[in-house]
């Protein structure tokens, strides 16, 4: 490179940073130097950036690892690695969380994979002063579950591929088969594994590392299994043998939360918690819960709550679900995941999950989406709403029986298709909400239903009929239906 090249690019970064020392201008400046393999811009901003910036910048270095594609490339990159270290940074436990899992999925190929493991192992040396035992043992599990992902979505896309009849599209260095994907994830072990945090586990550690496909699937006893029919297992059974055979599970009660917080994330945290509860891993049960909502896992939230130890510690499930809804840690992926709990009578007994619903509503930390749909749909006014809104519906059911000019005559049609005309709708939403508890709002047009449709309710009292529990509302409802449309009949037309 020229003196004037050298003197151009340090410009180039001055005028990124010129009047700010904004972390966004010196991140776009070392980005580009990592792109460009240009040293006098990695340096310049070594030199510029501070504590906080040194600590991003080695972030977005180890997020570059498996993006290598030449030799120049690697060194490079562990020529920024060291620089960044030297000068301070320190953020090496989320630099190898980063690398283990984002990474891994963005930018994983399988070109020169010993050279790149050399950067991944000097990141480890480097910080092996601020990586725990603990810490490796979240990382391997974490590990395990970007690679359960990675077979998923590799599968889903041979799939709709093979559907659509097209082809494949491969990035470089890409491999979708599943032996690969697993002996990627075996090899990604190996690296950690032969670190000195590692190596305090047990020694059945070393079995795995670099390790053939058939040795490693004796080893976790799914060598017997049809690979394409059972990809899934392999990561899951990886999970399995870290936390039991190599003590991994006697490190922490959290050691399974950050495999499960990425299970969360990357929507695939039903088998991943169904495998930790198997194996008792009971003491993170509350934060897996409040990931599930978080994350609006719906599977996982039932699944949860159905095992939740008895007597029901009603403080920290209150906890969990507040800390779901809450925007302290950044908003929830949505407010479905709090209502799916509220749906599934999470606190187990009515009154008190329909208190904590108008409680949750008027929290300050609890995120504005869920407040407005906890407002709209569990408030006492969402009731009113409801059952207004049931009478109105009703007033226009009637104005269109009398004065309709349709060919058809709804009121001359039988008693029963007359209801399933007005009140079908209203029964399939009611009956399709999972979950034992039906919102305020529902609950509200219901009963406005059967105040009409029942004459009052029937043998039910005002008292009876508002109290009256889910099934109890939509069987009297489905009395008024056609047979088809009972609740077994909908639910196996709706399964065909």
């Amino acid at each position: 490179m020229t003196c004037a090249g050298l003197s151009g690019h340090i410009h180039v970064v001055d005028g990124l940073i010129e009047g700010s020392s904004s972390p966004p201008a010196l991140g776009a400046a070392f980005v580009g130097a990592l792109s460009g393999l240009q040293k006098d811009i990695v340096d310049y901003v070594v030199r510029a950036a501070d504590r906080d910036g040194l600590d991003k910048c080695l972030l977005m270095s180890a997020a570059r690892i498996w993006s290598c594609s030449t030799l120049e490339d690697v060194e490079f990159l562990l020529y920024a690695i060291q620089s960044l270290t030297n000068a301070g940074a320190v953020s090496f436990q989320k630099a190898l969380q980063l690398s283990c899992g984002d990474a891994v999925i963005e930018h994983w190929n399988g070109l020169i994979f010993m050279e790149k493991a050399s950067i991944l192992q000097r990141l480890v040396d480097l910080g092996i002063s601020h990586l725990t035992p603990d810490f490796f043992g979240r990382i391997l599990l974490m590990t395990c579950v970007t690679f359960l992902f990675k077979l998923l979505q590799s599968q889903k896309k041979v799939s709709r591929s093979q559907l659509e009849s097209t082809k494949l599209h491969l990035k470089s260095g890409e491999d979708l088969r599943c032996e690969a994907i697993v002996q990627d994830m075996i090899n990604l072990l190996s690296v950690l594994c032969k670190n000195e945090g590692a190596n305090v586990f047990s020694s059945q550690l070393l079995n795995v590392t670099f390790g053939r496909l058939e040795d490693v699937g004796r080893l976790l006893h799914v060598s017997n299994l049809p690979m394409e029919n059972n990809y899934a297992e392999w990561p899951l059974r990886m999970i399995k043998f870290l936390l039991t055979d190599c003590g991994i599970k006697d490190l922490s009660d959290t050691v399974t939360t950050l495999a499960a917080f990425q299970a969360a994330r990357l929507n695939i945290l039903l088998p991943v918690v169904q495998l930790f509860i198997e194996l008792q891993c009971f003491e993170a049960v509350y934060v897996y819960l409040d990931l599930s909502i978080t994350f609006c896992q719906m599977d996982a939230i039932r699944y949860l709550l159905g095992v939740v130890s008895q007597p029901v510690d009603t403080a920290r499930l209150i906890q969990a679900v507040r800390l779901a809804a809450s925007n302290r840690r950044g908003p929830p992926r949505g407010p479905q995941g709090v209502l799916c709990a509220l749906h599934s009578n999470f606190l187990r007994d009515k009154d008190y999950t329909l208190t904590e619903a108008v409680m949750l509503a008027e929290l300050p930390e609890t995120d504005p989406s869920v407040k407005m749909a906890l407002k709209t749909e569990w408030s006492p006014k969402a009731f009113e709403a409801g059952v207004q809104a049931g009478e109105n519906h009703f007033l226009s059911f009637m104005l269109v029986k009398k004065h309709a000019r349709s060919p058809l005559r709804v009121g001359e049609l039988p008693l029963d298709l007359q209801a399933a005309i007005g009140y079908l709708p209203l029964y399939k939403d009611c009956w399709n909400t999972p979950g034992s508890l039906l919102s305020q709002r529902q609950r509200g047009e219901l009963i406005a239903a059967l105040r009409r449709i029942d004459h009052g309710g029937g043998s039910l009292s005002e008292s009876e009929l508002l109290n009256a529990e889910k099934p109890m509302l939509l069987s009297r409802l489905a009395a008024f239906l056609p047979a088809w449309c009972s609740a077994t009949a909908f639910q196996s037309c709706c399964s065909s």
